[in-house]
């Protein structure tokens, strides 16, 4: 059941499935992970603003650094990205890039200041309430794997499947439209002629194509989209010493994937055989609901100390889904599709919890960081018409907690800053993928009385394992994504 969806993801990054019924640890990963974006400070200190706040998208990390606002404010973040993809299969390195443009951050926060007792030291100062959005994740990009096999084919699996199940050639659907199903590729496979009986047997397969191996192998795929949450996070001030704060969470999710995968024929393969492509296609969208809860304490004024919890987030996800088979033999097309696909089901990813450190020297500098706790193997997928008890147990298997630490620097001369931070993410599979994600960046700012202006500059290089088809069969590519994003806020106090 799991053997199309494979064939379609970026480990770490995607997911589509042949019934519907197949999401696995990938989705539930995908949607769980979120990445170092939102205001330009904030991303140029590497996100660590827990032990800070006072910043539009702090508010994401700890509600409680609502209550660190000085002014009533509103900014709005631009960004522009350039994501680059680097593939090694098989002796051969594929390259490809795409260019972005988001809002990543756009919000007001609304300060009132309480006057009566203000002058007693242990008093609410003032309380806040503001709305924001922050952008959560990039899907954005174009990759391609390739690379000559000598081999196995992407047929293989196919055949083998067919001649394990004992299925006869008349209980093959005859349709151009195919169920899907755990036997979609086969059936595709058969109906494309790309696989063909033993002669004089009913249940036994070979492949039609390529005796012996040596095929050019392609993978194009396309990914579109991102998710971001708009919130509503209200706290306080108390004493200018401690600050908590709450949120309520509205994430949505958009992903998209086109997947083409190529066989063309090789120097060994039979002259009938051009080539085939399978295009896999998945549509995904959903809504959720979440909540933060958070505190920042001050016991001196060079030290600060943050701690903040993030429930689950509940998802609401429907998919869109289809593939279509085509084939190339002796100079004659074959074709082959699925029926539209379609299945809406429910995802709880993992809560957070986030530790945080922030040291303020003086009215020039900051040093902070922050540690963060996600325990990935507790996201569930649930649906009323269907159990995922397996694909549940699969994610507890294959998922671990993971730790990701965030470090980030300020410091100051007058009106202008200069800023600098890193991000590393835990790898979150417990074995046999590689996984390697780590954020860099620099950064300035300029701030007047009643206005500023920041600017960045990040890197994020993320390393990971593709399936081009079936392990058992051929090995895993190694895809190295590289992200150059630079980020400007503009915002006003008032």
């Amino acid at each position: 059941m799991k053997g199309m969806k494979r064939l379609l993801i970026l480990l770490g990054a995607v997911g589509m499935t042949v019934s519907g019924y197949a999401q696995n640890e990938l989705d539930a990963l995908r949607y769980s992970q979120l990445d170092v974006m939102g205001t330009a400070r904030y991303s140029a200190m590497g996100g660590a603003f827990g032990a800070l706040g006072g910043d539009m998208s702090s508010m994401m990390v700890n509600p409680a650094g609502i209550g660190v606002f000085a002014k009533s404010t509103g900014s709005v973040s631009l960004n522009i990205s350039s994501v680059g993809t680097s593939a090694a299969y098989l002796g051969t390195t594929s390259t490809d890039g795409k260019a972005n443009f988001n809002i990543t951050n756009a919000g007001f926060v609304a300060r009132f200041r309480r006057r009566r007792g203000e002058d007693k030291q242990w008093a609410w100062k003032a309380f806040h309430l503001g709305v924001t959005y922050n952008r959560t994740a990039n899907f954005n990009r174009n990759t391609i794997v390739a690379g000559v096999n000598n081999n196995s084919s992407a047929i293989d699996p196919w055949v083998d499947q067919l001649n394990n199940s004992g299925t006869a050639y008349t209980d093959i659907p005859s349709s151009d439209l195919v169920p899907a199903g755990e036997f979609t590729n086969a059936y595709m496979g058969w109906g494309t002629f790309l696989i063909d009986t033993v002669k004089g047997s009913t249940n036994r397969y070979i492949r039609n194509v390529l005796p012996s191996y040596g095929e050019s192998q392609r993978v194009q795929e396309v990914t579109k989209g991102g998710m971001g949450e708009a919130a509503v996070s209200f706290g306080g001030n108390f004493g200018n010493a401690l600050y908590v704060g709450g949120s309520i969470g509205i994430p949505r999710l958009s992903y998209e994937v086109q997947r083409a995968y190529t066989e063309s024929g090789g120097s060994d393969s039979i002259t009938s055989f051009n080539s085939f492509t399978k295009t896999d296609y998945l549509q995904a969208t959903g809504t959720g609901l979440n909540l933060k809860f958070g505190m920042i304490y001050r016991p001196v004024k060079w030290l600060r100390l943050g701690a903040s919890i993030h429930s689950p987030t509940w998802y609401s996800i429907g998919e869109k889904f289809k593939s279509t088979m085509v084939a190339n033999l002796l100079n004659t097309t074959y074709t082959q599709s699925t029926l539209d696909g379609a299945f809406n089901y429910r995802l709880q990813t993992p809560f957070r919890a986030i530790g945080s450190l922030g040291f303020v020297v003086g009215k020039i500098g900051i040093i902070s960081a922050d540690y963060e706790y996600v325990n990935y193997s507790l996201a569930k997928f649930r649906s009323s018409s269907y159990g995922f008890n397996a694909e549940n147990a699969s994610v507890r298997s294959q998922l671990n907690w993971a730790g990701n630490i965030r470090f980030g620097t300020e410091w100051r001369i007058k009106s202008f800053s200069v800023r600098g931070g890193f991000a590393i993410f835990g790898n979150p599979y417990k074995l046999g993928f590689n996984f390697d994600n780590t954020r860099y960046s620099l950064g300035a700012g300029f701030r007047l009385k009643r206005f500023f202006v920041d600017l960045t500059y990040s890197l994020n290089r993320y390393v990971n394992s593709y399936e081009v088809y079936n392990t058992d069969y051929t090995p895993l590519a190694k895809v190295v994504t590289t992200s150059h994003n630079i980020t400007t806020t503009v915002g006003f106090r008032f």
